[in-house]
Order: structure tokens, then C-alpha cells, then sequence
């Protein structure tokens, strides 16, 4: 994965980065400057004359403080989508989100799926692969059928979505994974309309620990834990993580590359190192609960002056305090201790 992002161009839209230009008064050499890279480069990618490398990209998205690349592409051209509107038995129905680059660098989109003959819906989750070389392909496998793997070991637990089948979309330019249906929004889009009752910050912080807990019990790390992976089920109120793309397998299965993940303020600051374990998790899961308790993110270590402020019982802040410490050893070693705290919480 890593080679296939350093060597594959991307196409950036010269309009867009004009207009962020504009925004912040840059001239093209500011720019170049920036980001470390040729007035030149910077005059053909503006004018739509070449293509840069990711690596490029990343250090324009990087000099515009922008948080995804996505941010600087044209807009996803439909007839990209796949050609037909079956995937196996489902049929396209509504789409449920514009084109999204992933941590991995790979582009998706989201739509709801209606079962061809029962009165039934799925999410599918539709990976571009268009103008990928077949060695290309074979690299991106581990990562394409992740998501699948992990739900199958799993099995059926109630904040853990359940996976129906992955599989390439009949022109050979996608691939779809596709999941049962939860009608609701995510946890991301809750916290951006207001702040969470604490009652439903206790509730959603538990089951987001079971469902870790179960995760951690099959010897899967989730790495990459955020109020955007988390669903919230309109019916019944509960959580349910998804997208685990990114999960690493402590089995032997080949890891999915973690270079050049963009920064993402609720992951562990060993995620990405080759000392990555369950006190990872702890601390993604951590975070996002002192969101949802505050109703904002707190910057990485102003953790304990802020939840001082919330009212918490001692246990409960001593106990996200320690989780969201930086050095994992300070970080308890397992759910089986977050989750007796919070049985406790009354």
C-alpha cells in the first residue's frame, strides 16, 4: 500500500486551490513555500496540467491546513460509479454520501441498497479501483476484505454491525462491501448539533467498551476508533462501530499498511507504530467519550483540567484521566477494567 500511494498520481482541482489561495492571500510562490514544493509544480497543478503524486498532494493539503485531500479534488464524476445498478442481489437505491478518501488513501462512497425482490435495505460501501494496475489490486486485497473479516470473526454482537457479503462489482472497477442496514446518523453528526447528555455519554461510552472488549476477545485492535466510525441506531439508541478497514489481526494476517495516515485527534500516538496494542483502543475510546461528556474535543493533554470541570464521580475522571494518558503503560491494560467502572457509575 505504501508504494501504491508514493507512486500514483491524484487529480487536483486548480480552481479550488486558486480560490484557498485566495482565502488566505497567497501568491504562488507563498504557496510553494508552504508546502515545500517548485513554483512550477504549483503553476502546472493550478492551470490543470499535471497530476501530482500523493505524496505532492499531501504536502499541499498539509501547507492549506485542510483535512482531506478530498478537499482539493474536482468533484467525483458520476460514471465512475459502477455501470450497472445490481450488485448481486442488491440494487443502488439512495447515495449516502459524496466520494470520501479514506486514512488508506483509498476513495468510497456510501449508499443504501435494496434487496432486489425482499422488502429489505443494506449499506454498501463502494471502493473505487478504477485505473488500478492488477498489482495494484493484489495489494489493496488485505485492506478491501478487512472489514468483512473482522464481522466474520466476530459474529453477531449488538454495537458491532453485521457484514452480508464483499465482493467486485461485476465491471471489475469497484468493490463493494455491504453491511445490514442502521437507520440513524453518526456520532460524528450528533456531536456537530449539540452537546450529549451525560445519562447518554455513560450509555454509549459502555457499549462502545463492550464492543471493543468483544474486538480485543478475537484478537482484533480497532486502531482507529472516532465519533465518524460509530453509527447510532435510530430505533434503539445504541451505538454500533463500522469501518474497521484499518483493524489490525493479532493472528499472523498481514497488516494493513498504516503509512501516511493523516492525523486524527482521537487516535493513540502509537497506533501507528509497530508498538500498537489493546491500550490503543482504550485511549480512541476515551477520547471520544470526554467528547461526548464535554461536547467538545479537548486538545491532546488538557484531558484532566477540562473533565474537572464536568462533575464527575472521582472514579469515572480518574479513570479517562489514565486512559487517555500518552504513554500506554499508564493506560489500564484491558476493557475488563474500564467496563467495572462504569458498572459502577451511578
Amino acid at each position: 500500500m505504501a508504494d501504491r500511494r508514493k507512486h500514483r498520481t491524484v487529480e487536483l482541482d486548480g480552481d479550488k486551490i486558486t480560490a484557498l489561495m485566495r482565502e488566505r492571500g497567497w501568491t504562488v510562490e507563498r504557496l510553494a513555500q508552504e508546502a515545500v514544493i517548485s513554483t512550477a509544480s504549483v503553476s502546472l497543478i493550478l492551470r490543470n496540467k499535471h497530476q501530482p503524486y500523493w505524496s505532492t498532494a499531501k504536502k499541499l493539503q498539509a501547507a492549506l491546513g485542510l483535512d482531506s485531500i478530498d478537499e482539493l479534488c474536482p468533484p467525483k464524476n458520476e460514471s465512475s460509479d459502477p455501470d450497472t445498478d445490481a450488485i448481486q442481489e442488491w440494487q443502488k437505491d439512495v447515495a449516502q454520501s459524496r466520494w470520501i478518501t479514506a486514512s488508506n488513501q483509498l476513495q468510497f462512497r456510501i449508499w443504501r441498497l435494496r434487496h432486489e425482490h425482499l422488502s429489505k435495505y443494506a449499506r454498501g460501501k463502494c471502493y473505487d479501483l478504477l485505473g488500478m494496475s492488477t498489482a495494484e489490486r493484489k495489494r489493496c486485497k488485505a485492506l478491501l476484505i478487512r472489514h468483512a473479516e473482522v464481522c466474520s470473526r466476530i459474529g453477531r454482537h449488538p454495537h458491532i454491525i453485521n457484514n452480508l457479503t464483499t465482493c467486485e462489482s461485476q465491471d471489475g472497477e469497484h468493490w463493494w462491501v455491504i453491511d445490514e442496514w442502521i437507520d440513524g446518523t453518526t456520532l460524528r453528526e450528533y456531536l456537530q448539533a449539540g452537546t450529549c447528555e451525560i445519562k447518554l455519554a455513560k450509555k454509549w461510552g459502555r457499549q462502545m467498551a463492550e464492543a471493543l472488549h468483544a474486538m480485543h476477545d478475537h484478537d482484533i485492535l480497532r486502531r482507529e476508533l472516532s465519533p465518524q466510525t460509530v453509527l447510532i441506531d435510530e430505533q434503539s439508541g445504541d451505538v454500533i462501530l463500522t469501518e474497521f478497514e484499518l483493524a489490525k489481526l493479532l493472528d499472523g494476517s498481514p497488516t494493513v499498511s498504516q503509512d501516511d495516515w493523516p492525523t486524527d485527534p482521537y487516535r493513540a500516538p502509537e497506533a501507528i507504530s509497530d508498538k500498537v496494542g489493546t491500550r490503543a483502543d482504550i485511549y480512541s475510546w476515551a477520547r471520544t467519550v470526554i467528547h461526548l461528556l464535554l461536547g467538545e474535543l479537548p486538545e491532546k493533554g488538557k484531558e484532566k483540567s477540562r473533565l474537572a470541570e464536568a462533575g464527575l464521580p472521582t472514579e469515572v475522571e480518574s479513570l479517562l484521566i489514565k486512559c487517555v494518558s500518552v504513554s500506554w503503560r499508564s493506560r489500564p491494560s484491558e476493557f475488563d477494567k474500564v467496563l467495572s467502572v462504569l458498572e459502577a457509575w451511578k
